[in-house]
């Protein structure tokens, strides 16, 4: 595969040294093909107009007019237009230690070439960065498939001038169909991704738009507020703005959470986790309370369906929803909660289907075992 990359430096022999240097070079499974600017505002140019998957940027402008944040303006211009990682290669490197982040590197040029790959191979690792290539790829194929294999042969279905359905509709409801848990393993080739079992990542959509007029409240949306989190239960039906200006729900029914690790069987867990010099008894303790947080982790601990497991992502602690522990509040007063997450589908289902089930079993006496098996 092939790794795009512009190289904005002002010192015309230094960028065309890097890319000599990085031309046709392989790293992590990438062929390097560089190009280089040996100005700001070509280098702008330059990504308006073409396609790059990285760029390496300089920070000064040492040009007749000089400016100390030359490479600053054009990561904004990037940041407003374009879908592309940043690794500043810069003699001035301390300058802009704030901006590094899984997207934005820092190089000193003082540390030289060898550190510069080093952050390239990151950037590569992370996967998010070079996420683009493949993701257009993916979609030129399924936007050729359905006009060629679909559109194209159902003449019957889709009669040219008579269609009372939006094909674009069809299309993107496909092509978002198309990116299943194994597709996207395929396109990112991330190992971190595992078919039969679910990442905590894969709970949630982050981030939420903090604007409820954009996008509405939902219901497995994840609320917190005086350092607790909420979930909330109310449909979302619900929840949707009519057009007669109302909705259905003004009173909202929240869920609370609590910590995972105030639970009473975590407490139990960590305690005998951190004995020295367990006995054997003590050994077999540990993995039943280890199997105990596993339960509660598959969301069968605690009563049956009382509880809902939320696993810990950057974002989000392990909590636990409990159903017995709610608070009603009126629409208008959401607007004081901060906007966590929301819990993506099936999980969303899955915690909406455990609240119905708690509440809606129906109880009875056990019945009297011992007298039925003394009158067998």
């Amino acid at each position: 595969m092939e790794l795009k990359v512009l190289f904005i430096e002002d010192d015309e022999r230094l960028g065309q040294g890097l890319k000599n240097n990085f031309n046709d070079l392989t790293l992590s499974g990438y062929i390097i093909k560089a190009e280089v600017e040996v100005t700001f505002e070509e280098g702008i140019a330059s990504i308006m107009n073409y396609d790059f998957d990285l760029i390496i940027l300089d920070l000064f402008k040492d040009k007749e007019i000089k400016d100390e944040e030359a490479g600053i303006k054009v990561l904004n211009k990037i940041r407003q237009t374009a879908f592309i990682p940043v690794i500043f290669y810069t003699g001035h490197a301390y300058k802009v230690t704030d901006l590094i982040s899984e997207i934005v590197g820092v190089v000193s040029k003082g540390d030289g070439i060898d550190a510069l790959i080093k952050e390239i191979e990151r950037i590569i690792t992370s996967k998010i960065a070079l996420i683009k290539s493949q993701i257009y790829s993916h979609l030129k194929e399924s936007l050729r498939k359905y006009f060629w294999e679909t559109v194209d042969v159902e003449k019957r279905v889709f009669i040219p001038g008579k269609n009372d359905v939006s094909l674009g509709y069809l299309l993107l409801r496909r092509f978002a169909n198309s990116l299943s848990k194994q597709n996207i393993k395929q396109l990112l080739g991330d190992s971190k991704i595992k078919t039969d079992k679910a990442h905590p990542m894969e709970f949630y959509l982050y981030p939420l738009n903090p604007d409820p007029r954009i996008d509405e409240y939902q219901a497995g949306e994840i609320l917190q507020k005086d350092g607790v989190c909420f979930v909330i239960l109310t449909p979302s039906c619900d929840l949707i703005l009519r057009t007669n200006g109302n909705r259905k729900a003004d009173m909202i029914l929240l869920a609370v959470t609590s910590r995972f690790t105030e639970l009473p069987d975590f407490l139990k867990y960590d305690e005998l986790k951190r004995k020295e010099n367990k006995s054997e008894k003590e050994n077999q303790q540990l993995s039943n309370s280890e199997g105990k947080l596993k339960n509660w982790m598959a969301n069968r601990g605690g009563e049956q369906d009382r509880y809902f497991f939320l696993p810990i992502t950057p974002f989000i602690e392990n909590l636990v929803i409990d159903f017995q522990n709610k608070v009603m509040v009126n629409y208008e007063e959401l607007t004081t909660f901060t906007r966590v997450a929301k819990l993506d589908d099936p999980y969303a289902q899955s915690m909406i289907a455990s609240f119905i089930r708690y509440y809606n079993r129906i109880g009875f006496p056990d019945i009297d075992a011992d007298y039925i098996i003394q009158n067998i």
